[in-house]
């Protein structure tokens, strides 16, 4: 028998998508991917030299449970330097990737029944994430019109007693959101008064195209856990290297929890912390970053001169959600995000991912990790579409 606790889990979107992006081209389509979730960069080279050096000297045993000491101590000097707050080792738990870290911090942070607010749109995960932890995810809607801004007062709107904590994401996926000081100094004061803690997932901490991030750690070190790791900022999706650094009765917990359930992530990925979060002012990661932004400028640029689209310039990650309900319902090109995106993949090409992934109906994400070329053509393909709605038109 299958557990009650998977049966409710539904398979991820991106999946899905990506499933049937894969049977269009056995089929010999020509897709353009722009649902992808990973830099399309290689791994710099300096970091996988030091991988290859870690292999050489010994890097291929297991290490404590909650990571090596080297690569924790490097945690906490990049939390020193980006967020001005000074950490001990034994806050820091290393793990399989920021899924792999929100999943053990849920685990150990929520019983059941609790609620668990998160802003809406989310990243396709958060929901399925907390009840797998038996909690109830609590989605507070934003509005494009707004910037897709979490303010005190829509979160007031969904408090209730079972509410015990927040997830919070910037940048943002889907949204590309960047907050500024005073933004989320408020989200952690509503925090503050209503006793809740904090998950600060800050993955993509170093694509910011616009502004500064302001982690809500450095507000309240004692209240958030700081969640990130290796995989958007330094394209090493594939190295599944996270981490979590939390006041220490609960890192102490993550890591007893992690020590039954998981045991240390890789060896090898953990050998790179070091240099990677030490060097991210090398040129190699710099080129990727202005790579994104140029990116990011090509695509705003574009979708502004398209009709009946709406959408908020992102200021990091490498996404945008595109709001298209001006031309969705009936009689128009599609019903609903899902039937526009199945559209633009079947007959255009184009993979997207819809917005109730994302708790946002009537929009699409799209990624813009793909080369220029590719975007460009994407979003040719996308304008026919929403001029002709066929390509056959």
């Amino acid at each position: 028998m299958i557990s009650q606790r998977v049966r409710t889990i539904t398979p991820s979107a991106t999946l899905s998508l990506n499933a049937r992006l894969q049977e269009l081209r056995a089929k010999g389509s020509e897709i353009i991917n722009l649902s992808v979730g990973e830099p399309d960069f290689e791994t710099p080279k300096f970091i996988r030299e030091v991988a290859h050096e870690a292999m050489d000297s010994g890097w291929t045993r297991y290490t404590a449970t909650s990571g090596h000491p080297e690569a924790r101590e490097a945690v906490c000097e990049h939390v020193q330097r980006t967020r001005n707050v000074t950490v001990d080792p034994d806050q820091v738990v290393l793990s399989s990737g920021v899924k792999h870290s929100l999943s053990q911090a849920l685990l150990s942070l929520v019983n059941p029944g609790d609620e668990v607010l998160m802003g809406a749109p989310y990243w396709v995960s958060y929901p399925e994430l907390v009840r797998l932890a038996d909690g109830i995810p609590v989605a507070v809607e934003t509005r494009i019109e707004d910037g897709f801004r979490l303010t005190r007062e829509s979160l007031e709107k969904k408090l209730t007693p079972r509410t015990m904590g927040i997830i919070l994401n910037e940048p943002g996926n889907p949204t590309g959101r960047v907050s500024s000081a005073s933004e989320v100094l408020e989200l952690v004061e509503f925090a503050r008064d209503n006793d809740l803690w904090i998950l600060s997932d800050e993955i993509y901490e170093a694509l910011i195209h616009e502004g500064q991030l302001n982690s809500p750690f450095s507000i309240d070190p004692e209240r958030v856990s700081y969640i990130s790791g290796l995989s958007k900022s330094f394209a090493m999706t594939g190295w599944r290297l996270g981490w979590s650094v939390s006041e220490p009765k609960r890192a102490s917990a993550i890591g007893r929890l992690q020590s039954h359930n998981a045991a240390n992530p890789c060896s090898i990925s953990q050998a790179c912390v070091s240099t990677a979060l030490s060097k991210m002012d090398h040129p190699e990661l710099q080129s990727m970053y202005s790579a994104f932004k140029a990116r990011r400028e090509i695509v705003v640029d574009r979708l502004d001169k398209m009709p009946g689209v709406n959408f908020v310039s992102p200021k990091g990650a490498f996404y945008i959600v595109v709001d298209l309900r001006a031309h969705l319902g009936e009689g128009k090109i599609a019903a609903d995000s899902n039937e526009f995106c199945l559209g633009l993949l079947e007959e255009f090409g184009v993979a997207a991912v819809p917005g109730d992934a994302f708790g946002t109906p009537g929009c699409i994400r799209l990624s813009y990790a793909r080369p220029v070329e590719e975007i460009e053509d994407a979003l040719d393909r996308l304008s026919k579409f929403l001029e002709t709605g066929s390509k056959d038109s």
